[in-house]
Formats: C-alpha cells, structure tokens, sequence
C-alpha cells in the first residue's frame, strides 16, 4: 500500500492534469467498488484535489469523489493528444500491462481531454461520491492526526504513548488513528532515526526518546517526499517514474545487509504481521 508520501506524489499529479476539466463519461465494471450515482459526475468539473493521510478528496463543481487505492489500485491517465504519454499512480503489475482498460480495470471517468482508468488487480480499493463536506468528514474522522498537523505535538504523542502499555511501538507507529499516513517503511526510518527498537513497548518510550521520534517522523516524511515516495516492485508515481527514497532509506528493505551508520548487520522481525527491520546497536 502507498504510504503518505506515495500518495501525495499521486495528488500533486492529478492535479497538475485534472483541475479545471470536466468529467464526460462514468463507466463502473465493478459494481462493489463504486458508491453512488456514478450519473451525478458527469458535467462535473475538477476544483481541487486534496489527500488526507492515503486518501484522496476530489472536490468537484456540486461533489466530491473519495478515492482509496488500497493494497493493489492503480490509477492511469490516458491524454487526447498524446496517448503514448501516460500519467501513471499507484501499483504496476505485469496483470496490468495489457492495453487499456483491461480484465482488471474497474472504473473508468472519461475527460474532455483524456480517460482516467482504475486499475485494481485485488478489489480492495474504492470510488465514493459524498454530497457534503461532512460526508467526506466521516469517511476520515477515525484518522489521527498527521506529522504537519498543529494538534500533532510532543504532548499528544507522548499522551498516546503512555496509554498503550502493551502495544509494541513498531505498531504504535502504524495505527492510522494514532498518526495518519505511516506505514511499514516510514515507521521503520523514523524508529531508526530515534534510535529505539520495534519491539519496546510504547509506554517504554522515555521523554528524551519520544522527542526524537516526534522530530524524526517529520523528517523522514519530508524525505521521503522531496524523493518522490519509495519505489517496492508494485509502485510507481504519477508521472510514470519511480520514486528514489529507497536509495536513502536506512533500514527498510535492508535485512542482514550492514547498516549505514556503524555496519552492524540489520535484523527483522515480523511484529503484527508485518516486517520491522532494525539495527540492533543503533537502536535500543
């Protein structure tokens, strides 16, 4: 799944492309990935895109259209005049290659100057209109704030940290109601950047410790996203490249491989059902 920074490469090139045109044509494949009355969009003009934590938020002339990728979704814009010059967000996939739309394309919005095509080999991903501000708002209230957020302080990390006494940090770090928009790779950086290990106990953090992590987890993000994202073998960005955060990721993806900072040999450890790589001399 596309973490924070992914996503918001996507939005910021969706919306180089899509604000300002109209919405010509809405053909849904798959019934159960769509809500609403896929009619109400047609007419409609693009006024912006925003993303909240992996989430985008469409904001249409009378609507908005709510788009959650998921583990597998794909989006693929495909211009009149220049057909060969694809704009591509989300997760590539050999399934994916065949020519547009495909057995796995779901939705498609047609453009009055291109075709936007969801792409969705698992069908976990969504489309939703919402008539309403507190609509949208429902569909994000659960999302805890995130790393730019003025309610995203010291205080309330270290509140939050004190009240999970048996939650390991590593899946602190994921709870998207804790802090929005972090996933495997970004609470992998920002615990190794904190020099705290994946397995401590969040109510083992002390003070010195949580504002290390309150100060990483910011910077890893804005790395992250001056890089463009992270490039794994299912994600590409919009413009169709790769993103190169990988190339200064410290510890994701890196298992056994000597760390960068002392050349200790990197472990991992499946915590939750997910892969934590850390250096055990660096992190304590």
């Amino acid at each position: 799944m596309p973490e924070l920074p992914e996503v918001e490469t996507i939005r910021r090139g969706l919306e180089q492309e899509l604000i300002g045109h109209n919405i010509v044509s809405v053909e849904v494949r798959e019934p159960k990935l769509f809500a609403g009355n896929k009619n109400s969009l047609v007419g409609q003009k693009v006024i912006s895109i925003d993303r909240r934590a992996k989430i985008l938020i469409w904001q249409l002339e009378k609507f908005w259209l709510v788009i959650h990728l998921k583990m597998t979704g794909q989006l693929i814009f495909v211009p009149n005049k220049h057909p060969n010059n694809l704009l591509v967000g989300g997760h590539p996939d050999e399934k994916y290659s065949a020519n547009l739309p495909h057995q796995y394309t779901h939705i498609i919005l047609g453009f009055d100057h291109g075709t936007l095509y969801y792409n969705d080999l698992r069908k976990f991903g969504w489309m939703k209109i919402c008539s309403s501000v507190s609509e949208v708002d429902k569909l994000t209230q659960e999302l805890g704030p995130e790393y730019d957020d003025t309610s995203f302080s010291l205080g309330y990390l270290q509140q939050k940290l004190s009240q999970r006494p048996k939650t390991k940090i590593k899946q602190f770090l994921l709870d998207q109601k804790v802090i929005a928009g972090l996933g495997n790779i970004y609470t992998d950086e920002a615990l190794f950047c904190a020099g705290i290990i994946p397995l401590r106990p969040a109510d083992s953090i002390s003070s010195a410790e949580a504002v290390k992590l309150y100060k990483c987890i910011p910077r890893v993000l804005k790395i992250a996203l001056e890089h463009g994202g992270s490039t794994l073998k299912d994600f590409r960005h919009i413009n169709g490249g790769y993103g190169s955060y990988l190339s200064y990721a410290m510890v994701y993806g890196r298992a056994k491989q000597p760390c960068k900072a002392c050349q200790t040999p990197l472990k991992s450890v499946k915590i939750g059902g997910r892969t934590a790589t850390y250096c055990p001399n660096c992190q304590k």
